[in-house]
């Protein structure tokens, strides 16, 4: 198990800190930042209200699959036609559940994704990403994003998945992304759920501390 840890000094400090966790489908996002939720919750003080902000992403993509279920009851994922109004939808309620979040949450606030992601969502189906979502990413300083990886974590195909193929390509996308930004980052393996969840909270702690 290998564990990539890049920390730049330029990180902007801010009052409630964002960290944010991306990875591809099905690397274990939600599992982690549910661990760390509750991890910090249970530090009290300053933590006690830690909130979780969920993907928007995924709420949009099941109502749009609903509709199109509703004219044709057997579509599937395949079926949708998406836009690009689709992605800056997405990534504009994405940043709102995020500034929500961080106005009520205590000394951090946790990200299962962001309009970063989305971008690299948008640049999956389209071909290509748009200024128009780009303008919502990055809108906030992240104090730290943390990239989970497919390694050690089996995929578990549900009815909006892409499948299984797409995770390492993704995975390169945010790597070479991330490469380029001055925020600090942490590439963590899914090959021991706690190994990761210690690791994540090693890194948020050396963030707070900087």
């Amino acid at each position: 198990s290998q564990t990539l840890v890049l920390f730049h000094e330029s990180a902007r400090p801010v009052t409630t800190q964002r960290i944010v966790i991306v990875g591809a489908e099905s690397t274990g996002t939600t599992t982690l930042t549910s661990d760390l939720c509750d991890h910090f919750q249970s530090r009290g003080g300053d933590f006690a209200t830690t909130a979780w902000v969920p993907e928007y992403g995924r709420d949009y993509t099941i109502r749009k699959l609903r509709e199109a279920q509703a004219q044709r009851p057997h579509a599937t994922m395949d079926d949708l036609v998406w836009s690009d109004d689709d992605f800056v939808a997405i990534a504009r309620e994405q940043n709102f559940l995020e500034d929500h979040a961080a106005a009520v949450s205590g000394r951090i606030v946790l990200c299962d994704t962001d309009a970063f992601a989305t971008a690299l969502w948008q640049e999956r189906y389209m071909g290509r990403s748009t200024p128009d979502v780009w303008s919502y990413a990055f809108a906030e300083p992240r104090a730290l994003y943390i990239l989970t990886t497919p390694d050690g974590v089996d995929f578990d195909a549900d009815e909006i998945r892409d499948g299984e193929s797409w995770r390492e390509w993704m995975t390169n996308r945010f790597r070479e992304e991330l490469d380029q930004r001055t925020t600090p980052w942490v590439e963590l393996d899914g090959v021991s759920r706690l190994r990761r969840r210690e690791l994540a909270i090693d890194a948020i702690d050396r963030v707070l501390a900087s």
